[in-house]
């Protein structure tokens, strides 16, 4: 072996283990500060880091770990786009091809939107019909689909809808005609050595799972919600909730790399740039992915979560480099640790890091659902939003045991001086989490903005009810004496 040659693999090697001994130290500082999920991070072909961090069950004391099986959320978005590529492969369909050639029934202002559309979420359909865990089925959810009205007319606005991957993962099952998981597990899954992937194919078992913790309590699994025989309801099951671990997920990137389950004009397809996310133009959607530079380099990404667990997976075609992370709590989520771990791989030394992530924005107020309650109360007033919550809650995608999305949403309200507004919100607030302290303190605020004493009072006295001591409520009562 000539020296030179010599050389780089030890240079290789030497970066290997710098690398994984750097990751590892920030990761185990994340999970000291309250991280808890999984990690795999690869380069060159090398896994650096492949391990799990903090508890999987706190209350039984399960630790993570690499083999610890987590929800991928909206990262299956990218597995149905697959699905839907190998179609294509097998001449069974076209992404051009319109609703109406699959489904008759079809209304005017929905047949023409082609599956391009719905692939770059620009179809117009709205984000969310209803709640992850509400049963419907197939056809009762094109139902919904079809009866509800478009956002935007459709191709013409770039606007993320999880409605518009479940009517493909529909699709593949018409077309196939084979249940949605089925497909993808025999033709994708099985062929890239995935057998850690899937609704209930792999038959996990609960103990398998990194139970979620949203606040600090326990969420529970996936598992612990009510399913169909076959998967989640259909207003999750093909945009979201596929389960998986982080070895799988690398194996999955390795088959996609090396065409092993599409050929590479597909994933060509999967990767280009088709539509830009943002007027800048900083960022676009592929088939499933996300398209955007880090730094100096372009990465293929996405991400997911419901509040509670999350998932982020990225990697460089240029650069080799692979980045699988699951969360299981809300307090330190997925995205954030892979961004600075991100930073680390590219040679940025971790330093404060772990409390770069404390002090970022909370997710309850940075969460998608969060902003598309605010839009609502903005442009349609809050007394319409008291008016008709229930309703314009479930269009925003917003789970009803998720109190913090409306924390945020009434946070952002004050700040930007739309105290009226946000006593509307709060007193929705209040009367779907009666015994949510924060919620009648924050409601009482509001209404000292607004000189309205007497209700203040009586938000502040239900919240000493609630919660006599180490309560805020006491002072801001005396405040109001002053």
């Amino acid at each position: 072996m000539h020296r030179h040659i010599l050389l780089v693999v030890f240079g290789l090697l030497f970066y290997g283990i710098a690398a994984g001994q750097s990751l590892n130290e920030f990761l185990e500082a994340c999970a000291a500060q309250g991280y808890r999920g999984s990690v795999l991070v690869a380069s060159k072909g090398k896994v650096l880091i492949e391990e799990g961090y903090g508890p999987a069950d706190a209350e039984a004391g399960r630790k993570q770990t690499a083999q610890t099986v987590f929800s991928v959320g909206s990262v299956t978005k990218q597995f149905t786009a697959a699905g839907i590529m190998k179609l294509v492969e097998q001449r069974k369909l076209s992404v051009t091809d319109a609703l109406v050639k699959f489904f008759p029934e079809a209304p005017a202002d929905k047949k023409n939107i082609t599956l391009h559309q719905l692939l770059t979420h620009t179809s117009g359909f709205a984000g969310t019909l209803g709640d992850d865990y509400d049963n419907v089925t197939a056809s009762q959810f094109l139902k919904l689909a079809f009866e509800a009205p478009l956002n935007a007319k459709p191709g013409e606005q770039y606007e993320y809808s999880n409605v518009g991957y479940s009517i493909l993962g529909i699709l593949i099952e018409k077309v196939s005609g084979m249940g949605y998981e089925k497909f993808l597990n025999q033709y994708l899954f099985a062929p890239a050595g995935m057998k850690r992937t899937g609704y209930v194919i792999p038959e996990f078992k609960k103990e398998e799972l990194a139970v979620g913790y949203r606040n600090g309590v326990r969420w529970g699994t996936a598992l612990d919600r009510a399913w169909l025989p076959d998967g989640p309801g259909w207003h999750l099951r093909a945009n979201g909730g596929m389960l998986s671990t982080v070895g799988d997920m690398q194996l999955w990137h390795r088959a996609l790399r090396n065409n092993k389950v599409l050929a590479k004009t597909s994933t060509q397809q999967l990767f280009a740039k088709q539509v830009a996310e943002n007027p800048e133009g900083s960022s676009h959607y592929g088939y499933g992915w996300v398209i955007e530079n880090f730094g100096d380099s372009e990465f293929i990404w996405h991400n997911g979560g419901n509040g509670v667990y999350n998932a982020f997976m990225a990697f460089s075609l240029t650069e080799e480099v692979c980045l699988v992370v699951s969360s299981n709590t809300n307090t330190i989520i997925s995205d954030k640790v892979a961004m600075q771990l991100l930073r680390i791989i590219r040679g940025n030394a971790p330093g404060s890091l772990p409390q770069s992530i404390m002090r970022s924005e909370p997710p309850y107020r940075t969460s998608p659902v969060t902003r598309s309650i605010y839009d609502q109360i903005v442009n349609q007033g809050g007394a319409y939003f008291e008016q008709h919550h229930q309703t314009l809650l479930k269009e925003a995608g917003f789970d009803f045991e998720d109190d913090m999305i409306l924390l945020g949403v009434g946070e952002l309200l004050l700040e930007a001086g739309k105290v009226t507004d946000a006593v509307h919100l709060f007193t929705v607030y209040t009367q779907l989490f009666p015994r949510i302290v924060v919620a009648w303190n924050q409601l009482g605020r509001a209404y000292v903005q607004l000189n309205q004493k007497e209700k203040a009072r009586a938000c502040f006295e239900q919240s000493l009810r609630l919660r006599p001591s180490n309560n805020p409520a006491a002072e801001l009562l005396k405040e109001l004496e002053k």
